[in-house]
């Protein structure tokens, strides 16, 4: 492109401007003085703009077009950790028939040499696949084929060939839980599996359980209780201990001193380890109160119980954690507890729901994004009700059966008020207006469930911001 002297300074009179290019007039700038010397050396190669300005002339404003454009840079795709993959022989795979054969037929006889076979097959090629990257979606239907379809299925019967692959499995996956140089998928797999063998599968027909194999226990327990032990690990552990707990643990002795003092000490533990978020704390302690609700033991005077209520009722505990514990109490057999202050269950249950939904109508009230959620609200009330039937069935005809009864009417009045709300032109605004009475029936109920032990905190009266009009005030929960 071409400029014009003019465009620079003033034209002198006399002096007729023609068009120059960009290299002529850098000469004549030079030479009036309005441009420095350049330092000795070789001049700028042709076509390589000046940083800011003209190519070749420094200070001026860059031609169009000529401005270099930065190229965007590459997205750097994510590194893909090498892990270990272990050496498989695929000239076994070839033996898979024969191996199912024996399985079915409960002895080694499909072949020569069946067991050494049998054993090889399993060491050298199937398991050792788990580890191998083009393996890694497959995780799932190779544990299925292993623990359903081989052991499950073809091995039911039972005989040598099953228990055998069960010794197998437990050593060779427990080698893998414990190499962190696998995939951690590879590894929670791996733990899966092991909470997934059985002693004994579950016959054709059979309405007798399998049982869960006793040694695979002893792994699961010490996976809980490693502190290195990764959180996806122990996740897949919880769930084995939690489908043995279920079956039954046969051996008394592991039930008392070794599974229900770790449930309790995983339920009650609100300081998450080093790595670990609260929240994933949260959901680890929600999942062993599961299985503490699922094995229906009490423990000892009652302990389960009492660790169960009090976290129900502790307001500084995680929604999920209180709701868990609620939910948890209905799955035990209160009617066997012996010295339990079954009002006090019955009331911590029915506080949890004031405080939950109290919190939830001054969360609405501040404005923003917060609104009352009906399904939230049903999820208090649905794990309130939960263990308060167990309650009920304790005290079928003791002095707290009414009380129990009234507050098993109030909560079902919250309910009524989220059902009616749902049906409202404006079901947020309407719900607004109808829970604060309902929470106003369900504070009295909670008062007349007498505690057995005073300085308990007081259940809580829904916000005066929240009454509607002509509506009662909720009144304030009772000391204690």
């Amino acid at each position: 492109m071409l400029y014009l002297v003019r465009a620079i300074f003033p034209a002198r009179r006399g002096v007729t401007v023609l068009p120059i290019g960009a290299a002529a007039l850098a000469a004549v700038l030079w030479t009036w003085g309005f441009v420095e010397a350049q330092p000795p050396g070789p001049p700028p190669g042709l076509g390589e703009p000046a940083p800011g300005g003209v190519p070749n002339i420094p200070g001026l404003p860059p031609l169009p077009g000529t401005t270099p454009e930065v190229p965007e840079p590459k997205p750097v795709p994510p590194q893909i950790p090498n892990y270990l993959e272990l050496s498989v022989d695929d000239s076994l795979a070839a033996q898979r028939q024969n191996v199912q054969r024996m399985l079915r037929e409960g002895n080694f006889n499909a072949v020569a040499n069946g067991q050494q076979v049998f054993r090889d097959y399993y060491v050298n090629y199937y398991l050792p696949s788990w580890t191998q990257a083009a393996n890694r979606s497959k995780l799932q239907q190779l544990r299925t084929q292993l623990t359903n379809s081989e052991l499950g299925n073809m091995g039911r019967g039972g005989g040598p060939p099953h228990d055998l692959l069960v010794q197998l499995a437990l050593q060779t996956l427990t080698d893998y839980v414990k190499n962190d140089q696998l995939d951690p998928a590879v590894q929670a797999s791996a733990m899966l599996a092991i909470g997934e063998l059985n002693d004994r599968e579950r016959g054709v027909g059979s309405s007798q359980p399998p049982v869960p194999c006793v040694a695979a226990l002893a792994v699961i327990l010490e996976a809980l209780t490693d502190a290195e032990q990764s959180d996806g690990v122990k996740l897949a552990a919880l769930v084995g201990l939690e489908r043995h707990c279920v079956i039954g643990i046969a051996d008394g002795n592991v039930l008392n001193s070794q599974v229900l003092p770790l449930l309790l000490t995983m339920a009650q533990e609100k300081n998450p380890p080093a790595g670990r978020d609260a929240d994933v704390q949260s959901w680890f302690r929600a999942r062993a109160i599961n299985v503490l609700g699922g094995m229906r033991a009490l423990g000892a005077n009652t302990q389960v119980v009492q660790a169960l209520a009090d976290m129900a009722g502790d307001a500084a505990e995680p929604v999920r954690v209180r709701l868990a514990a609620a939910q948890a109490l209905g799955g035990l057999d209160l009617a066997s507890a012996q010295g339990l202050d079954f009002a006090a269950v019955a009331q911590v249950l029915g506080k949890m729901v004031l405080d939950l939904c109290v919190a939830d109508i001054q969360a609405s009230l501040t404005g923003g994004a917060n609104k009352l959620s009906s399904r939230r609200i049903a999820s208090y009330v649905y794990s309130a009700q939960t263990g308060l039937r167990t309650v009920r069935n304790a005290v079928s005809g003791q002095p707290v059966e009414q009380a129990a009864g009234k507050l098993a009417t109030a909560l079902d009045g919250v309910t009524k008020a989220l059902n009616d709300a749902a049906e409202a032109r404006d079901p947020d605004a309407d719900l607004l207006q109808r829970l604060p009475q309902a929470l106003g029936t369900l504070s009295t109920a909670v008062q007349a469930l007498q505690p057995a032990a005073p300085g308990a905190p007081a259940a809580p009266a829904a916000p005066a911001g929240a009454t509607p009009t002509g509506a009662p005030a909720t009144p304030a929960g009772p000391a204690g």
